[in-house]
């Protein structure tokens, strides 16, 4: 939760606010070349701020993406169409950490003569499902705040918003890369694993990730047996 400081650096960044306060320097500098009254060129700042306030647009989102974590053409052209989205909208680094997470859930993609795991095991879908559901949603919060306040401002054990961003995504990457080794070695117990990994770290975000029932096949044969 954004304490009462938080929210004031949060509004003095915003693309409204900034845009406002530009208007207004046009009533300022007419007030003071002298060109309106003092009352009414307090009136005329204060209105062409209010005017500007409405009319210049907030901080955009992203275009939530919905995925089918077992289509791989839809998921590698939404893929593609998000980060096109991104153009010129943030920090290098994190257009960086978003390439790079789009090239590992990639990675886990269902492709010709690859083991019935790859297309069929619960827990790749599921960690494919994680990563599909968390990265435009992650985006799309991170977007919604002022640019200057996401690279500036501390939010959380002193990182920055962009700063945790990139940590996350970097998260989100290497699961999924070790995903897709342990899919190329049918290693279903490291799948297991990570599925559970990301359900515990991912589940409580602000998206649902649907909680499945996660057991190993080791696990399913001895109730088999019973």
């Amino acid at each position: 939760m954004m304490s009462l400081v938080q929210r004031a650096q949060r509004f003095l960044f915003s693309r409204k606010n900034i845009g406002a306060c530009l208007a207004a320097l046009v009533g300022v500098g007419l007030l003071a070349l002298g060109i309106t009254g003092s009352w009414i060129g307090l009136a005329l700042i204060a209105a062409l701020y209010g005017v500007a306030y409405f009319l210049v647009p907030g901080e955009q989102g992203v275009r939530f993406t919905l995925f089918d974590e077992r289509d791989a053409q839809q998921i590698t052209q939404g893929l593609s169409d998000l980060i096109y989205s991104l153009r010129f909208r943030v920090a290098d680094d994190v257009m960086a950490a978003v390439e790079d997470t789009a090239r590992s859930i990639k990675l886990t993609l269902p492709v010709e003569n690859a083991p019935a795991l790859s297309a069929i095991d619960p827990n790749v879908m599921l960690i494919r499902q994680t990563a599909l559901n968390y990265l435009p949603r992650a985006l799309d919060d991170y977007l919604s705040l002022p640019r200057m306040y996401a690279e500036r401002i501390p939010v959380q054990d002193g990182k920055t918003a962009r700063q945790v961003l990139i940590e996350q995504l970097g998260l989100i990457s290497q699961k999924m890369r070790e995903t897709s080794e342990d899919m190329y070695h049918y290693n279903a117990d490291r799948l297991l694993s990570n599925a559970r990994f990301l359900q515990e770290r991912f589940a409580g975000s602000n998206f649902k990730v649907p909680v499945v029932e996660l057991t190993s096949q080791e696990e399913t044969e001895k109730e088999r047996v019973r």
